[in-house]
């Protein structure tokens, strides 16, 4: 399974491609992961990248009724809006333009490793979002060790 960590300053050109950093690539196996992405609007309007056969191992734990429901229409717009892209041999992706339009995404991007998927960030976005948790650090790193011990705010 992949795991991605780290962050990666690109552009997006004019025809609407967005180069992969060889670290991101080298985090995965692409036998067991699979050669291309799938192409989601994720949370906040930005795009998420998922390897494509992990893509499928995730969808495979989704039960879906074929009864329409919340929850149901929810995942309608999920696989609706969802586009499998390929990377040509210089590790770029295109980007479809109904993605871009959908998303909050322009030409200046970071692209950061997010445990099993990239998200693509608009960079000025990226950039505050750094500064902000910077200063709540601490806070942010004491929550996820309790999460990690199974401790909460009733276990202490």
């Amino acid at each position: 399974m992949a795991y991605f960590v780290g962050e990666f300053e690109t552009t997006v050109d004019g025809k609407h491609r967005l180069a992969i950093s060889s670290e991101f690539r080298e985090q995965i196996n692409p036998d067991e992961d699979g050669q291309n992405f799938v192409l989601t609007l994720g949370t906040r309007r930005h795009l998420w990248l998922y390897p494509d056969r992990y893509h499928r191992v995730l969808l495979k734990n989704l039960k879906r009724s074929v009864l329409p429901s919340k929850h149901g229409a929810d995942l309608t717009l999920f696989f609706g809006t969802a586009r499998i892209v390929r990377a040509d041999a210089q590790g770029r992706i295109v980007l479809p333009e109904k993605s871009m339009s959908r998303s909050n995404i322009s030409e200046q991007v970071t692209v950061v490793g997010n445990d099993d998927h990239l998200e693509i960030w608009p960079r000025q976005e990226w950039d505050q979002h750094v500064a902000k948790g910077i200063e709540n650090y601490d806070e942010i790193l004491t929550q996820a060790s309790d999460r990690m011990s199974g401790l909460d705010e009733g276990d202490r």
